[in-house]
């Protein structure tokens, strides 16, 4: 029994698999063990919002925690979306076939904006392979997932508009479990960046590694999010990883080519801090249990 409780003590120190809301980002990438991988660095140009779930006013990403645990992927963001159809995009390199650059011709699960911003290359040694866009709006919400390789787009999950927020514990399709609070009215504002870590709502994602990815093995995940108008025309300045500081929105990002601009458009999630000793120990409890 010693060695049960023990091991049950690691696996949530480790990251073990916790509800997701998005009420208490901070709390729960603690909970989870899940360090902070990405910091904001610009004020937002696309407005600085109320404070309700419409998030009236504004759309902005303040900071990113993460690890890979249990079989997940967890990716918590803390900030909101207003609900006039802007979108966020967050684009997952996994190491598998991927590309450094939007060639079109790709299937969103919505209205296939993805492809307005064909030409967009990557940062160096950001090889997207697949993605999720969100939007709300007036008597929408939608979730969809797409990948890269020219199957088509789908949806994750879909609601009837800002009323349904805030979200909790959602069980959406292809292993993408997700909490999503859009009352945020902390965080960075139109002015300054420099609150960016008093955020503490937004998107608790826990992404199943086995169904989403097809590897239940997978060490690393290099991640990136930003916000862009409903169309994908327009992009703001709320990159995950931050671009430079001093960035206003970018703009049209077709043919954009964000290498050119210094440090890295992305985040890397790795496993929380002792996951990968997990089995082994487990084994090895096993292995004297037998022997007692």
């Amino acid at each position: 029994m010693k060695s049960f409780v023990v091991i049950s003590a690691l696996a949530l120190s480790a990251g073990a698999a916790l509800a997701q809301s998005g009420s208490n980002i901070q709390a729960d990438a603690a909970s989870l063990g899940a360090p902070l991988v990405s910091v904001q660095g610009n004020a937002t140009q696309f407005g600085n919002s109320s404070g309700t779930q419409n998030s009236n006013g504004g759309s902005e990403l303040n900071a990113a925690w993460g690890n890979i645990a249990a079989g997940k992927l967890n990716l918590l963001m803390t900030g909101n979306l207003e609900a006039n159809f802007n979108k966020m995009w967050i684009f997952f390199d996994d190491g598998s076939a991927g590309v450094n650059q939007l060639a079109g011709g790709y299937s969103d699960g919505g209205f296939n904006e993805i492809n307005n911003m064909t030409g967009l290359r990557f940062d160096a040694g950001f090889n997207a392979s697949r993605g999720i866009r969100l939007e709300v709006g007036p008597g929408f919400l939608g979730v969809r997932g797409f990948t890269l390789n020219g199957a088509p787009g789908y949806d994750i999950f879909t609601a009837g508009g800002p009323g349904s927020l805030a979200l909790s514990n959602v069980v959406g399709a292809n292993g993408v479990n997700f909490g999503w609070d859009n009352s945020n009215s902390l965080g960075v504002d139109s002015a300054s960046s420099a609150g960016a870590l008093t955020a503490t709502t937004g998107w608790n994602f826990s992404i199943d590694l086995a169904t989403y990815f097809g590897n239940a093995a997978l060490s690393s995940v290099k991640v990136m999010a930003f916000i862009t108008d409903g169309g994908a025309g327009f992009a703001s300045n709320q990159f995950l990883g931050s671009l430079p500081v001093g960035y206003g929105n970018l703009g049209n990002l077709a043919n954009r080519d964000l290498s050119q601009d210094a440090g890295d458009q992305y985040f890397t999630i790795v496993p929380a801090p002792g996951a990968l000793s997990l089995l082994g120990l487990a084994g090895l409890a096993a292995s004297r249990r037998r022997r007692a």
